[in-house]
């Protein structure tokens, strides 16, 4: 099957992310209480069997990015939608914590390849030099996941309950995600444009530490991915933890997709005048701002849609950084496989951080949550900031 235009894949994969993230990584903030109350378990059981889930992930995420690499995006992604499917199935029936484990189990191990991973190995073979543009203009796309599936996840659970919620879900796995990745989630491999990046061109100052660069970039987005964690589950929480009535907390809660998209917007807007380097630093500092509006201004619907919306953009272009500072650091060769490298710990990080965070709340509060976080956020800055000085000054082994 020949390759797909490059705008058409983007466009399909884009709509394979708005679903794969609502049904995976979204689900647990809408549906945890109500999938709790169902079988009756605690929301933590419920969380863990979701963090089990991530730990499968970060197990399989180099292997499955060997398998993209040696097979092409194509035929995993499209496996792996049929898995997200039936783990979502499985669950769908349980009546105690074992289903929602293997179906978690199941969706882990798919997890990694339907996601913003998978999509961008998928793009970089299909857009060579064009790579880092058509990340972004997926991750547009991706940035309305929340904003589309909190409110549909929500209906769903309150007109038909959890399993039937849960059941569309599945279905939205195979129709239309299984389908589009079959048919738009690359093609044969195109041969390097000029231009494109190479792990050579990294810096002008000499050989790359390619080794410390990994580890750095490994501990950035580590960071980071807890904190995308702990967040993803639990931002509704937090807001309602600060007095907000459940519908205004989801309401504010949804501004984080708009956040995202406007923010990628902006970036592909100044991708001509700015590097991947340029970008990468103010992404991460925006988190650490928003954390520090929320913990240091008094409790308003202002202060809440103003952290959410500066949160939502700092975690929008964080995506953009994931995909290409890597890209502009270490080349396209086996980038599969190195995004499976740098994501394995942080899909462990994504794991514990539900639980470690509902702990965390319940102990002390949503005060001290959104410290850690800060704090967490200010060590991701610190690594990147150290991985962009090292890729530029070329600093030998």
């Amino acid at each position: 099957m020949s390759a797909p235009p490059v705008g058409a894949a983007i466009a399909a994969l884009g709509v394979t992310q708005i679903v794969g993230w609502g049904t995976t990584h979204y689900l647990p903030a809408i549906l945890a209480d109500s999938i709790a109350e169902g079988i009756g378990a605690s929301p933590t059981l419920v969380l863990g069997s979701f963090s089990w889930g991530l730990l499968i992930a970060g197990a399989s995420a180099r292997a499955s990015g060997r398998l993209m690499d040696r097979y092409r995006a194509r035929r995993v992604m499209t496996i792996a939608s049929v898995l997200v499917a039936l783990g979502l199935l499985v669950m769908s029936f349980a009546h105690g914590g074992a289903l929602l484990f293997v179906g978690w189990t199941l969706i882990g191990l798919a997890m990694r390849s339907v996601l913003y991973d998978g999509a961008f190995a998928a793009l970089t073979v299909l857009a060579g030099h064009r790579a880092r543009r058509a990340i972004s203009l997926l991750t547009l796309f991706g940035g309305l996941a929340s904003t589309v599936f909190w409110p549909i996840g929500g209906w769903l659970d309150a007109t038909f309950g959890w399993r039937a919620t849960l059941q569309v879900y599945a279905l939205l796995n195979l129709v239309p995600c299984a389908l589009l990745h079959a048919r738009f989630a690359g093609g044969a491999r195109r041969r390097t444009d000029a231009g494109a990046p190479h792990a050579a061109d990294a810096s002008a100052g000499g050989p790359l530490d390619a080794q410390r660069a990994l580890g750095l970039a490994t501990l950035a987005f580590t960071l980071y991915a807890f904190v995308q964690s702990a967040m993803a589950a639990h931002l509704v929480r937090l807001l309602a933890d600060f007095g907000f009535g459940a519908a205004v907390a989801v309401s504010a809660a949804s501004l984080m997709g708009v956040a995202q998209v406007l923010a990628r917007i902006a970036e592909m807007a100044l991708q001509r005048r700015l590097s991947t380097f340029a970008v990468a630093v103010p992404s991460v500092a925006l988190l650490p701002m928003a954390f520090a509006v929320a913990l240091l201004l008094p409790t308003s619907a202002i202060a809440a849609s103003l952290f959410v919306l500066l949160y939502g953009c700092g975690n929008g272009l964080m995506t953009i950084v994931r995909g290409a500072l890597p890209l502009a650091i270490f080349g396209s060769e086996g980038y599969a496989e190195l995004l499976g490298r740098i994501a394995g710990p942080g899909f462990v990080a994504a794991a514990a951080a539900p639980v470690l965070f509902s702990a965390l709340l319940e102990a002390t509060g949503a005060s001290a949550g959104l410290a850690l976080l800060g704090l967490l956020s200010l060590g991701a800055l610190g690594a990147i900031l150290a991985l962009i000085r090292l890729a530029r000054r070329g600093l030998h082994p």
